[in-house]
This record gives structure tokens, sequence and C-alpha cells, in this order.
């Protein structure tokens, strides 16, 4: 396959700059496209950034619900729209896994935008029913070891970074499990409490209250780092598994085509807002690491995502139902 690549700028720079000088930015109000539900991450974030947004544009900044088909909908609205900085959108590690999983040859997904900014990235997490004799990482590997295809684990479906940093542990450590997977994870929280699922791999909005209550039990997280929220949580790395990470993550997106000046402003105000302390801590609380990176950093990411996630699923053949 192909590696994918992301453009930090769709138009040649000197066009760019020269379109710059001739109009100022922004000259009218700001849509904000969020390929989510009311109350969803990705709507939670861009509504406390949006009055940030507005008042450092001077501008109005509307955020505009567009949910449905992992992204697709709300990213093609977006894409024909005209390429000057007054339409963004959250894109996200969803759209990212359609693209690997359903191309559309008639539509270029992700490769359709010029990256701004990562916002932020929610790593996953593992966590055991307490009603399992598990306390490590290491005993629920031994344990896997022990019953090859018995030890039952939550997912959210086909390409979800749930079941993707399922596999990468199972690759990693050697095993095999039992996958079920469940249409929210909402819905898999009764069973893994009750130990009816032995494993769920979850993100901590959805894990926290029960791991406070003691129902629940986290074992490790998926990131290169500890996550603030859990300081005590061991990543994979510490607890012997090197390599299995995996974050649902989200970033602002313009129009391929949006001049780069543009995008530098953009990125500048982001990034500002996005280290604020209110931001940063509100972003933490939730379980979730702060963005901010480069353009080009961003869009980086975005192709090795694509590229490592894209070796698993072809690796264990998985297929959207």
């Amino acid at each position: 396959m192909a590696r994918f690549r992301i453009w930090v700028t769709a138009a040649p720079l000197v066009l760019g700059v020269a379109q710059a000088a001739e109009s100022p930015y922004p000259t009218k109000p700001i849509r904000f496209v969020i390929p989510g539900a009311a109350g969803s991450a990705p709507d939670i974030r861009a509504r406390a950034i949006a009055p940030k947004l507005a008042q450092a544009l001077g501008q109005p900044v509307t955020v505009e619900n567009r949910p449905g088909a992992l992204g697709v909908i709300a990213a093609r609205e977006v894409a024909r729209t005209d390429p000057d900085g007054h339409t963004l959108i959250m894109n996200g590690s969803l759209l990212l896994m359609n693209d690997i999983l359903a191309p559309d040859p008639n539509f270029a997904g992700m490769r359709a935008f010029a990256p701004v900014t990562s916002v932020s990235a929610g790593p996953v997490i593992i966590a055991v029913s307490a009603t399992l004799p598990v306390r490590t990482l290491g005993d629920l590997i031994g344990m896997a070891r022990a019953a090859p295809g018995k030890v039952s684990y939550a997912t959210a479906g086909p390409g979800s970074m749930q079941q993707l940093v399922a596999a990468a542990l199972e690759k990693a450590a050697g095993i095999s499990m039992l996958e079920v997977p469940y249409k929210s994870q909402a819905l898999e929280l009764p069973d893994l409490i009750s130990g009816q699922i032995a494993v769920s791999f979850a993100y901590y909005p959805v894990l926290a209250p029960h791991l406070k209550s003691g129902r629940v039990r986290a074992l490790a997280v998926a990131s290169q780092q500890r996550l603030a929220a859990l300081p005590d949580l061991p990543t994979f790395a510490e607890a012997g598994y090197p390599g299995v990470e995996g974050k649902g993550w989200m970033g602002v997106m313009v129009p391929l085509g949006t001049p780069e000046p543009v995008i530098r402003r953009l990125h500048g105000e982001f990034a500002r807002i996005l280290k604020s302390p209110e931001i940063v801590e509100q972003w933490i609380a939730s379980g979730a690491e702060p963005g901010g990176n480069t353009p080009e950093e961003f869009g980086a990411y975005i192709s090795e995502e694509y590229d490592r996630w894209g070796r698993i699923i072809r690796e264990r053949g998985i297929k959207v139902n």
C-alpha cells in the first residue's frame, strides 16, 4: 500500500502569500464543523475552544454538529467549502480508520484537508472486572496464555482503536483472546462490572467512575507517558510491552487549498489556546493529552498512524462488516 500523505499546504506558497496579502483574514464568521453529536468528545473540545478562538480572531465562531458515517458526512461537507480558512473541521482517528477500512474512490477522505494542529488525544486503557483475580498486566497475560482464545475482551468493533490496541497486545505478548464487539462502551460496562466480560479496552471518561468505585481495575495505559489523571497506572512499556500504544485523537484541519499564511495564523491561535491553563486542566481531568503541535508535526503523525494501523489491519484481516 502506498504511504499515506497529508499535505500541510495545498496551494503553492507564493500564491498563498499573495492571497493573504490581498485580503486580511478572517473577514467573516468562522464555522467549526464537528463530526459528532452534541455532548460527544469532539463537540466538548470544540465548544471549550470556540469562545477563545472568536476573541483571538475578532469574528464569531459557530460550532456545527454533523455526526454520522465515522466522520465522512462532516468531511464531505467541509471539503466542498471555499478553502479560505473560514470553515474548519475537527477530523480524527475515526475518519482515518474509515480511509483504511472503507476507502471511497470518489472522496479523498483525510487527504482532502490540510492539517492545522492536534487538539487532544485520549489513550486506550486496558481494564478488567474486579471479579477477576488479576492485579497486573502480567497476571492477565499469564491467564490468557493458560487458556488461549478463552479470555474475553470488549471492543467497539472493527477498526476501533480499542480493537487495534488489543490486536497489538496479542501480537506483542503472543496470546489469543476472545473479542466481543459492542455498539458502544456504555453498553459493555455492565457486562464488565458483572464479570460476564473479563477485559475492556476503553477510554478514561467511560472507566473513571467504575475505577473510583473499585468495580473495575485498570492494568495499563497505551501511551508513552503515564496518564496525568491516573499517575499510578503504568504504561504498556513499563509493564513489559513497549510499542503497544494507541490513542483516539482529534485535530483541526482546513480544506485543501487554504493559503499557507491562513494555516499559520490558525495554528498560532490554536496552539496558544491549547496551552492555556484552563484548557490544559480540562483536558487532563478528562484523561486526555493536550495538543498544539505544528501543521508539519500533525501531518507526519497522521501519516504514521495510517501506516502503523494499516499494517496491523492487513495482518489481522480486519474488515468492516
